[in-house]
């Protein structure tokens, strides 16, 4: 394993916790978000960022689920897999980039269950989550979270603003 991706897994652990329990707590506060999961509420996806020698395995859970960080390359068992550059996935998950133009403009790959990841496209669109439920920060940090992740994802990705 490279230095980098070592030292990623070494600190993976306080990264795991924060997101599990940002995942419960939108579960918390949101169940219905989980309920339009269906199946795929049991099923785990791997959201990979290019570029990094880490990706994500999520598993709602219906809202008892985890997120653990892996090695990007590991080869674990899963539904569907998820990659693209960052700041595109993290504007996925928050709404501020459409899913389809990004998949039929490549600058997502799909691979493994499209069912389930379509399930999951349309339970993000449909909850309207920003960042700052992603992550877990609620009020009163959370809007200024994410209007600053806006800010920033807008700088690194001008063209989703057009998607």
């Amino acid at each position: 394993m490279r230095p980098r991706a070592s030292l990623m897994m070494a600190l993976r652990h306080p990264v795991e916790r924060g997101l599990t329990l940002a995942l419960r707590r939108v579960a918390r506060r949101r169940p219905e978000v989980f309920e339009r999961l269906g199946e795929a509420g049991d099923v785990i996806f791997v959201v990979a960022p290019s570029g990094l020698p880490v990706a994500f395995r999520l598993r709602p859970g219906r809202g008892a689920g985890e997120v653990r960080v892996i090695p990007a390359d590991e080869v674990l068992p899963h539904a569907a897999r998820i990659s693209g550059p960052l700041p595109t996935l993290l504007a996925l998950f928050d709404g501020r980039c459409d899913a389809d133009a990004a998949f039929f403009s490549r600058r997502i790959r799909v691979e493994g269950d499209t069912r389930a990841v379509v399930a999951l496209h349309n339970t993000l669109e449909a909850a309207e989550l920003t960042l700052a439920d992603l992550l877990g920060v609620g009020p009163p940090l959370a809007g200024g979270l994410n209007a600053a992740l806006a800010a920033t994802l807008d700088r690194f990705s001008p063209a989703m603003r057009e998607a």
